[in-house]
C-alpha cells in the first residue's frame, strides 16, 4: 500500500555497495569451496560404500557356502526335486534301511567338516543319528517302546560293541522343533540358530520331511546340523575401516555373529541365552541397529543400501569441521535359503573424512581472510561512487517533476555519464508523449460516448425483438385456439346432422351419400387433431397420463375399429399378442391406441392385396422391460432415400403420396415423439413393392389388473327423460344438432343464442318452478362468452344453479381448463357424438326413475344361429332404427353379390387358378364377417388357406354351397319379416 511504502526505511547507497561487493567477492569462494565439498562427500560416500559392501560381499559369499555344506549333504541323500519312480523309493528307504543310512552319513560327516550330525525321525517315533565328535563316530537311536536313546562310539558303520549311555528319559524326535518345523511346512527348512549344548558356539539345523508314494503321506523328517563357528571366523576375519563393525541379525532380531570380541549370549535364569543387537557391550551395534530399526518402522528405509545414520550434532560439526556421525550398510542375508537374516556393516564416519575435514578448517580460515581484503576494497570503491549517485538522485528527483536535469559532464565515471545524458533525454521526450497522450484521450472520451450511444440502441432493438417473439408465440397459440373453433363449429354441425340423418330412413343412394359424408367429416377431424397435436408438441405442452390401462382391452379396440376397413379392401388383418405381454401395465391408453390407430391405418391405406399383421411381445432384457409391437404389410413400399425423412412434420414415403392416398405427413411425426416420450424407440424397414414394417416400444411397467378403470358403456336411451336441458350457443346449426341429438335422447330442451338470453331463461324457468336441470354451454360466444356466463349463473342462483356442461370447437388443455374454473363440471368438445352427449347428460342427471316412453320400437326376432352371429346382429341394431333399415340395405346388398363370388370361387377352383381362388375366397369371406354370417366365413378361410398352400380343399368347397344356401335363407327370413 502507498501508506506502507512512505514509511519504509530506506537503505544507504554506501553500505549497500560495500555488502554487494563483499557478497561478489564472497560466493564464488562459498560456492568453489560448497563444490569442492560435496564432491568430496560424495566420493567419500563411494569410498565407504565401496569398502563395506566389498566387506559384506565377503561375508555374504563364504556365509553362504558355509551355510550350502548343509544343503550339499542333504542332497546327498534326498534329491533337491520332487522324484518318483526308483528314486523317490530310494529316498524313503534311508527311513527304513538304517545300516544304508549309517554308511553314507558316516561317510558325508567325514567329507564336511562343518557338518558333524546326521539324523532322522519317523512317524512311528523311531530315531537314528550319527555325529562325528573328537572321540570318535557316536550313534544314537532308539525305537518305538524303548525308554531312551542308546549312544554307541562305534570304531567303523554297523559297530555296536562300546555303548556308552542309555538316556533314561523318552526321546520322541516328533516333539522336536526341527521335525515339528519341517513337518508344518512341508519343505525343507532350516530351524531357529540355538547354542549348542556342549560347546561354546551357535548352530544350526537343516530339516527335510520324507513323503510316501502319494506325495501326502508323512513317513519321517531327515535331519543335519552344522556349526556357524566358522561364521563368526569369517565376519572377524573382513576388515573395512579401523573401528567398523559387521554383524549379523536373523528373523527374531537375535544376533548370530559379530566381528566384535563379545559373547552374543548371556545367562538368564541359569540358561544361556542369544542376545539382541541393543544389549550388545560395542557402542556402534546399539546405536546403528536402534536407528536402523526407527527407520524401517517409519518407512525410510525401502531399499538396502548405505545410509547415514545421526548422532549429537555441536556447531563444528554443522560447519562440517568436526564429524561423528555413522555409516551403515544393511543387506539381506540368506535369502537363497529362505533365511530372513540381516547383515549390517557400520562405521564412524570419521574414519573415512578425516583428511576432507582438515581441508575444511584450512578453507574457512582463507575465506576469512578473503573476506578482510574484500570489504576494505569494496568501501573504497563505494565511498568514490555514492557521490556520483547523489548527485543522479538529484536529477531523477527533478525529472519526476516534469523539469529537464543538466547532463554531469565532470565526472570520471562513463556510466554515469551516460545515465545523466539519457535521463536529460527521456525528460524531453516524455513532455512531448504527454502531449501526444493528452489529444488520444480525448479522442478515446469520444469513441466511448459513441460506443455507449450504440449499445443502448442495441439493447433496445433486443428488448423489442424479445417482445416481438413473445408476441409471435401468443399470436400463435391464439391463432390455433381460433382455427380449432371456427373450423370445428361447423364440423359440429356435420357430423351431428350426419350422425342424426342416418337414423332416419333412407334410400340406398342416400346412404351411400351420408357415408361419403361421413368419412370426409372424420377424415377432416383428423387432420384438425393431428395439426393441433403438432402445435402441442411444439410448445412442448403435450403431456401423458400415467394410469393402469388394460394393454389387451387397447390394442381389440384399436384393431376392432381398423377391421371393419381391412375387410372392405379384402385385406386379412392377422394379430400375434405373445402370451407374456402383461395383461394391465401403467401407461396412457388414448395415446398408446392413437400409435396403434395411426400404424394400422397406414398400413392399410398402402395396402391393395395381401395382409395387415400386428405382433405384440414383451422385451425383458432391457430394464425396465419394453412393450414392443410391429405392424407388417404388403403394400407398396417406401423408396429407401425417403426413409431418414419419414418421421418429419409434413413428410411422405413419396411425392405423389397425398394426391393418390391424402394424408397430412403429421401422423408418423406425431408417434414417433408419442414413442419417444413413453420411452420407447420406433423404426421402420421397408423396400418399394415389397411392404414396410414399423416396429416401436414404449416403457412397460407391468400393474395390478384389478386398478384399471372399467371403461364406460353407453346405452342410448328409448325414454323420455325428466329433465330439461338448457342450450346456449350462438350458432345456429349447433343449436340444431344438438336439439335433434336432445330429441334423440329424450330429454326436453330449450335453445337460446348468447349468455344474456341463457340468464333470462334461467331465471324465468325458476321463478316458473319449472327449472332447467342441466346447461349445455358453448365457451366461445360473442358479448359474454362461456366463461362470463357461468360466472353469472353462479352469481345470480347460487345453489340453485343448474349443471354447467362447456362445449367447444377447441381442443386445448388450457380451454378446458379456464372452463372448469368458471364453475362448469364437465367439458365436452365439438363436433358432439351421441354416445358422449348422452353419457355426461347421465352422469350429471339429478337421479330420477325415467318416465315411460311413448315410441315403441319394433322387436324384430333374433337371426338363426346356425348361420347369424348373433352378437354382430346386436351390434348391427344399435345402429340400425326401429324398422331395420340399415340391416335390410346390408344385407340385400349382400345377397346381390353373393351368387356372383360363389361361381368366382368354383371357376377357380376347377382349373385351378390358385391366385385368384385365394383371392375370391377372401373378398368373401371378408362380406361374410360383415353381416356376421359365421359358417360361410369359415368355409371361406379354409379355402382362401388351402390356395394359400398351392392346393384346393373339396370339403370345404362342399361346405361353401351348404352354407351360402343357409345364410341365403336366413337373410331372407329377415327382410320378410322387417
Amino acid at each position: 500500500m502507498p501508506t506502507t511504502h512512505a514509511h519504509r526505511r530506506r537503505l544507504s547507497l554506501g553500505p549497500a555497495l560495500i555488502a554487494a561487493l563483499v557478497l561478489a567477492a564472497l560466493v564464488p569462494a562459498l560456492l568453489v569451496s560448497w563444490l569442492l565439498s560435496s564432491n568430496s562427500a560424495q566420493a567419500i560416500d563411494t569410498l565407504a560404500e565401496n569398502a563395506m559392501s566389498q566387506a559384506a560381499h565377503r561375508v555374504d559369499v563364504g556365509a553362504l557356502a558355509h551355510l550350502g555344506e548343509s544343503h550339499t549333504v542333504v542332497n546327498a541323500l534326498v534329491p533337491p526335486f520332487v522324484t518318483s519312480g526308483a528314486e523317490a523309493e530310494r529316498t524313503r528307504n534311508w527311513l527304513k534301511d538304517t545300516t544304508a543310512f549309517e554308511l553314507m552319513a558316516h561317510a558325508l560327516t567325514q567329507q564336511s567338516a562343518n557338518v558333524p550330525y546326521l539324523y532322522f525321525g519317523t512317524e512311528d517315533g523311531s530315531f537314528f543319528g550319527l555325529e562325528r565328535e573328537e572321540a570318535g563316530f557316536i550313534v544314537r537311536s532308539i525305537r518305538p517302546g524303548e525308554s531312551g536313546r542308546r549312544h554307541f562310539l562305534i570304531a567303523q558303520p554297523g559297530d555296536r560293541s562300546r555303548l556308552v549311555k542309555t538316556e533314561t528319559t523318552v526321546y520322541d524326535p516328533r516333539r522336536r522343533p526341527w521335525y515339528q518345523l519341517a513337518a508344518s511346512t512341508g519343505q525343507r527348512v532350516f530351524t531357529n540358530v540355538y547354542r549348542s549344548a556342549v560347546k561354546d558356539q551357535f548352530d544350526l539345523t537343516l530339516a527335510q520331511p520324507i513323503y510316501g508314494a502319494d506325495a501326502k503321506t508323512l513317513l519321517g523328517v531327515m535331519a543335519v546340523d552344522m556349526s556357524l563357528a566358522r561364521l563368526t571366523d569369517l565376519i572377524r576375519s573382513t576388515r573395512v575401516s579401523d573401528h567398523a563393525v559387521t554383524y549379523l541379525v536373523d528373523a527374531q532380531g537375535l544376533m548370530v555373529a559379530s566381528s566384535g570380541e563379545e559373547a552374543l549370549h548371556h545367562l538368564v535364569d541359569g540358561k544361556q541365552q542369544r542376545i539382541t543387537p541393543t544389549q550388545s557391550q560395542d557402542a556402534l551395534v546399539r546405536a546403528s541397529y536402534s536407528q536402523l530399526q526407527a527407520r524401517f518402522q517409519q518407512g525410510q528405509r525401502t531399499q538396502p543400501g548405505l545410509v547415514r545414520l545421526e548422532t549429537r550434532q555441536d556447531w563444528l560439526q554443522r560447519l562440517g569441521l568436526t564429524n561423528n556421525r555413522l555409516m551403515a550398510l544393511q543387506r539381506p542375508f540368506g535369502k537363497k535359503y529362505n533365511l530372513d537374516w540381516q547383515l549390517i556393516v557400520v562405521a564412524p564416519e570419521q574414519d573415512f573424512t578425516h583428511q576432507v575435514t582438515q581441508a575444511r578448517q584450512w578453507a574457512l580460515m582463507a575465506m576469512a581472510a578473503l573476506m578482510g581484503v574484500s570489504a576494505l576494497v569494496a568501501y573504497t570503491v563505494a565511498r568514490r561512487l555514492s557521490g556520483q549517485f547523489r548527485q543522479l538522485n538529484t536529477s531523477a528527483l527533478r525529472l519526476g517533476s516534469g523539469e529537464v536535469p543538466p547532463v554531469q559532464r565532470l565526472t570520471r565515471f562513463r556510466e554515469v555519464h551516460n545515465l545523466s545524458q539519457v535521463m536529460h533525454d527521456s525528460a524531453v521526450q516524455l513532455q512531448a508523449y504527454n502531449a501526444e497522450i493528452e489529444q488520444k484521450n480525448e479522442a478515446l472520451r469520444d469513441a466511448a460516448q459513441m460506443l455507449e450511444a450504440r449499445v443502448s440502441l442495441r439493447t433496445a432493438e433486443l428488448a423489442a425483438s424479445r417482445e416481438e417473439a413473445l408476441a409471435a408465440v401468443k399470436a400463435k397459440a391464439g391463432f390455433l385456439a381460433v382455427m380449432s373453433h371456427e373450423i370445428r363449429t361447423p364440423l359440429h354441425g356435420v357430423v351431428g346432422m350426419s350422425e342424426l340423418l342416418s337414423e332416419s330412413p333412407l334410400t340406398p343412394t342416400q346412404q351411400e351419400l351420408l357415408g361419403v359424408l361421413k368419412v370426409s367429416s372424420d377424415q377432416l377431424l383428423a387432420v384438425v387433431d393431428d395439426i393441433l397435436d403438432f402445435s402441442k408438441i411444439e410448445s412442448g405442452r403435450l403431456h401423458l397420463e400415467q394410469a393402469p390401462l388394460d394393454v389387451r382391452a387397447a390394442i381389440g379396440h384399436a384393431t376392432g375399429i381398423m377391421r371393419l376397413k381391412a375387410q372392405e379392401k379384402g385385406l386379412n388383418l392377422a394379430i400375434q399378442i405373445a402370451p407374456e405381454v402383461p395383461e394391465a401395465m401403467i401407461g396412457d391408453v388414448v395415446r398408446l391406441r392413437q400409435i396403434l390407430l395411426n400404424l394400422l391405418s397406414n398400413a392399410i391405406k398402402f395396402t391393395d392385396h395381401g395382409e395387415v399383421e400386428l405382433r405384440g411381445w414383451l422385451d425383458q432384457t432391457q430394464t425396465p422391460p419394453q412393450l414392443c409391437f410391429s405392424v407388417t404389410d404388403t403394400g407398396v413400399g417406401i423408396p429407401p432415400e425417403r426413409l431418414p425423412d419419414l418421421f418429419q412434420p409434413f413428410a411422405q414415403g413419396d411425392t405423389s403420396t397425398t394426391r393418390v392416398y391424402g394424408g397430412t405427413g403429421l401422423g408418423l411425426m406425431i408417434c414417433k415423439h408419442l414413442v419417444e416420450m413413453m420411452g420407447g424407440q420406433i423404426s421402420v424397414i421397408s423396400a418399394p413393392g415389397t411392404g414396410s414394417t414399423f416396429r416401436f416400444s414404449v416403457r412397460c411397467v407391468a400393474a395390478d389388473p384389478a386398478l384399471v378403470r372399467a371403461p364406460a358403456t353407453t346405452t342410448l336411451p328409448h325414454h323420455i327423460q325428466p329433465h330439461r336441458v338448457l342450450v346456449v350457443d350462438d350458432n345456429p346449426v349447433n343449436l340444431k344438432v344438438a336439439a335433434a341429438m336432445l330429441a334423440r335422447l329424450g330429454y326436453p330442451h330449450h335453445s337460446v343464442s348468447d349468455g344474456a338470453a341463457a340468464l333470462q331463461a334461467l331465471t324465468s324457468a325458476q321463478a316458473a318452478q319449472h327449472p332447467f336441470a342441466l346447461v349445455l354451454l358453448d365457451s366461445h360466444m360473442p358479448g359474454m362468452d362461456g366463461q362470463a356466463t357461468a360466472q353469472a349463473i353462479w352469481a345470480q342462483l347460487g345453489d340453485l344453479a343448474p349443471v354447467l356442461i362447456g362445449i367447444s370447437a377447441s381442443t386445448l388443455g388450457e380451454d378446458r381448463q379456464r372452463c372448469l374454473d368458471a364453475g362448469m363440471s364437465d367439458y365436452l368438445p365439438k363436433p358432439l357424438e351421441l354416445e358422449r352427449l348422452a353419457a355426461a347428460l347421465h352422469r350429471w342427471s339429478p337421479a330420477a326413475t325415467p318416465a315411460p316412453s311413448t315410441i315403441v320400437a319394433t322387436a324384430l326376432a333374433a337371426p338363426d344361429p346356425a348361420w347369424l352371429d348373433a352378437g354382430r346382429w346386436e351390434e348391427l341394431a344399435e345402429c340400425d332404427d326401429a324398422a331395420g333399415s340399415l340391416r335390410c340395405d346390408i344385407f340385400n346388398e349382400f345377397l346381390q353379390a353373393l351368387p356372383a363370388r360363389c361361381d368366382a370361387i368354383q371357376q377357380a377352383a376347377a382349373v385351378p387358378r390358385f391366385e385368384d381362388l385365394q383371392d375370391a375366397a377372401h373378398r368373401l369371406k371378408g362380406g361374410a364377417d360383415n353381416v356376421g354370417a359365421t359358417a360361410l366365413g369359415i368355409a371361406c378361410a379354409q379355402i382362401e388357406q388351402a390356395a394359400r398352400d398351392r392346393s384346393v380343399d373339396t370339403q370345404a368347397l362342399e361346405q361353401l354351397q351348404t352354407a351360402a344356401l343357409g345364410t341365403a335363407r336366413a337373410l331372407a327370413e329377415f327382410m320378410a319379416r322387417a
